[in-house]
Order: C-alpha cells, then sequence, then structure tokens
C-alpha cells in the first residue's frame, strides 16, 4: 500500500532495529558494543587471536568445554549451566564502569566515590 521508495525505508529500519535487538540481548555483543562506543574497539574482544593472560580463566574454560564433551545428557550440563559465571562477571563490570566512572569524573583534590 505504500509506495517502493518508503517501503525499502521501512525494510531497512526494520533490519536495524532487529540487529539492536540482537546486539543488546546478547551480553558479549553488549559489551562490545558498548566498549566500541567508548572508543575501546581494540579491547572489545572481537580479535579472536588475541590470547588470555589468565591462566584461572584459562583452566576454568578447559574444564567446562571437557564436561560438555563428556556429558552425558543434558541434565548433566545444568550444575555448569548454574555455575556459569555470567552474573558474577556482570557484578565484576559493574565495579569496572563505576571505576571508569570516577575516572571521567576526576578532578583534582575531589574525593573519590565508588558506587556498589
Amino acid at each position: 500500500m505504500h509506495p517502493q521508495t518508503s517501503k525499502n525505508r521501512a525494510e531497512a529500519a526494520s533490519a536495524r532495529i532487529n540487529e539492536a535487538f540482537k546486539t543488546l540481548a546478547h551480553p558479549l555483543l553488549r559489551a562490545q558494543y558498548l566498549l566500541e562506543l567508548a572508543g575501546r574497539a581494540d579491547n572489545a574482544g572481537t580479535d579472536e587471536s588475541a590470547k588470555v593472560e589468565d591462566p584461572e580463566l584459562l583452566m576454568e574454560v578447559l574444564e567446562a568445554r571437557e564436561m560438555i564433551e563428556e556429558a552425558e545428557s543434558e541434565e548433566a550440563l545444568e550444575p555448569l549451566r548454574e555455575e556459569n559465571g555470567a552474573e558474577r562477571e556482570a557484578v565484576r563490570l559493574r565495579y569496572w564502569v563505576n571505576i571508569r566512572e570516577s575516572i571521567d569524573a576526576w578532578e583534582k583534590g575531589k574525593p573519590v566515590v565508588l558506587e556498589h
């Protein structure tokens, strides 16, 4: 019912909205997008060749992958699903965001207040 030019514009807008929803709904994509907005795209975790220097994290990932490979049923993975570090990392991220905001708001002699 709309002219073709309006239809093309509506389809393009719909595609952008869908992509935005996908980005915001996925924790890693959302974090990468926010880092990109902050001008930190080089550290946004998009480089697959980047190496993790934290041996404890590497061990945790290897153990989780091993548990997934050896699982005999989906129920066997439930403890791993519950243990998944997303919530813990969200708390850590909140503190790092507070630190970043304190850095951005820094003024000589002004006390630093880190929110929980």
